[in-house]
């Protein structure tokens, strides 16, 4: 019988072992789940005629302008297959702590904003206008995960406005102050940004007070209208506004008081 110290480092050692190769075959494993062109664990797998497996939302954008893969790169088509098991097998290792690292909290991180997403486009559906104005601004600005598109964001403030919802009202007429997803209209503009500054649209005043003050987009330079939308800030009821937005007009109103 082998001395007990011996077997003790024995079985040490094979344990040693054992671990490297459970960390291989992870790190492997882990290999094969990263989306080659972002290069990060993907939400929304799926799988490309190429056979490889793609984060949606980016083999999608590529497919748009390159009709080959981006790991061969030989031709293919544009057909894609949601990955299903690769899904499950993400979440399970992640939920299990097989994986770890920046890569799998940047996946947290975009799995809580795509459910996010979700509820918001749910509520969205039953009719809320302020979350559909929440949707147009995160398709706007590109947030969320979402895509940048101008013409999507003016589809979800049109619908916030038709809900009643005044942060709505105002964004699209910036939309058609801009020309963002419509055609560039400065009465329909006025019109509605007035109208969501005069319902409570913190922003909306600001928009206004901005464009009088220095006679932007059409505007006639005017004091008077400036001070009456800087004004109306203060006590708008929907805090719709950045901090910095805010302290612009106060400022304004401090560098410009009434005669």
């Amino acid at each position: 019988m082998p001395p007990k110290r011996d077997r003790s480092a024995a079985e040490a050692e094979d344990a040693t072992v054992q671990l490297r190769r459970h960390k291989s075959a992870t790190e492997e494993a882990f290999a094969e789940l990263v989306c080659p062109i972002t290069f990060s664990l993907p939400v929304d797998p799926v799988t490309a005629e190429d056979g490889n497996v793609y984060e949606r939302s980016a083999i999608k954008e590529w497919l748009k302008h390159k009709h080959k893969s981006p790991v061969t790169n030989l031709a293919m088509g544009v057909k894609l297959l949601p990955a299903l098991r690769v899904k499950n097998m993400i979440r399970a290792m992640v939920t299990s702590g097989a994986l770890t690292g920046d890569k799998v909290d940047a996946w947290k991180l975009k799995l809580e904003e795509e459910e996010e997403v979700a509820e918001t486009l749910r509520k969205a559906e039953a009719g809320d206008g302020a979350v559909m104005h929440q949707l147009g601004v995160w398709c706007e600005y590109g947030e969320m995960g979402l895509a940048k598109d101008l013409a999507k964001a003016f589809e979800w403030y049109k619908k916030s406005h038709e809900a009643g919802d005044a942060s709505g009202t105002g964004s699209l007429g910036a939309c058609y102050l801009l020309g963002y997803g419509v055609p560039k209209c400065f009465a329909r503009a006025n019109t509605l940004m007035s109208q969501g500054a005069e319902r409570g649209s913190k922003v909306a005043c600001c928009n206004l007070g901005f464009l009088y003050a220095d006679g932007n987009w059409g505007f006639p330079k005017d004091e008077t209208m400036a001070r009456r939308y800087y004004s109306m800030v203060a006590s708008a009821a929907i805090d719709d506004c950045t901090a910095a937005a805010t302290e612009k007009a106060a400022t304004w109103l401090r560098e410009h008081p009434a005669a």
